[in-house]
């Protein structure tokens, strides 16, 4: 039977959310399929996006793969993840990987985490330069400047892709598809890794807690990342990640 791994970007991305995970996917399957939803191309509006053709798509990609005779593993990301845990719940999934899905939104507890973040870190790093224990001070302003290259990062995204006079349409097309999704996933009996990072901007702690209630598999995983932000892949310091989901998905 073929290997094939679907994967599904995030709300106002593309599949670049996965360029750091491709390397190590294409030793390992034969079919790599990556939708990209309405109105998310680079010739397409936003205002395009629609909840209902997004399921449609995706619906029909899966059906398409299984159709094929591939045994189908699914990777999704933020708005992504909820479509995967959706489409689990229809068709015959081999293994399910959610970063940071989106089945809850908007983490109001973020500036708390960070500054408790920020002042562990900073703690730390004076405690060693104290001791002058070099390395260590290096291994801590590594650490802070990930996190603040990161934040930089999600800024120049929301600038560009969220900031927009659309949004409040746009808006309106993701709660509508979340909610759909969510009523529609109960169980999930497949394999499942679950990642979330704790200085998330947008997915609070609750949705992965929430998923990972919804797991029934005795092979499943959540995984709470101490240094990363709702960028998951597209952080700076994604390895340890990427070797999460190969291992998983490997295993």
């Amino acid at each position: 039977m073929k290997k094939a791994v679907m994967l599904l970007h995030g709300f106002l991305t593309d599949p670049s959310d996965f360029e750091a995970l491709l390397p190590s996917l294409r030793d390992r399957y034969e079919r790599i399929e990556i939708p990209t939803y309405p109105g998310h191309d680079e010739d397409e509006s936003f205002h395009d996006f629609d909840s209902g053709k997004t399921l449609e798509l995706v619906r029909g990609r899966m059906e398409e793969l299984l159709a094929a005779g591939a045994r189908v593993d699914l990777v999704g990301f933020s708005l992504g993840g909820a479509l995967a845990a959706y489409l689990s719940q229809n068709y015959p999934v081999n293994k399910l990987v959610l970063l940071a899905p989106a089945n809850k939104y908007f983490n109001f507890y973020l500036p708390f985490s960070k500054i408790r973040y920020l002042v562990k870190n900073f703690y730390a790093m004076e405690k060693a330069f104290f001791k002058r224990d070099r390395e260590k001070v290096a291994y801590y302003k590594s650490k802070l400047k990930t996190m603040f290259a990161d934040d930089i990062k999600a800024l120049k995204i929301a600038r560009e892709k969220y900031f927009k006079r659309y949004l409040r349409r746009m808006y309106q097309n993701f709660k509508s598809l979340i909610k759909t999704v969510n009523e529609e996933t109960d169980a999930i009996t497949v394999p499942c890794f679950i990642a979330w990072g704790k200085l998330d901007q947008l997915v609070p702690r609750e949705s992965v807690r929430m998923m990972r209630g919804l797991c029934r598999h005795e092979n499943t995983v959540l995984k709470i990342y101490e240094d990363h932000s709702h960028l998951m892949l597209l952080s700076h310091d994604s390895e340890e990640l990427v070797r999460d989901i190969v291992d998983f998905l490997d295993g």
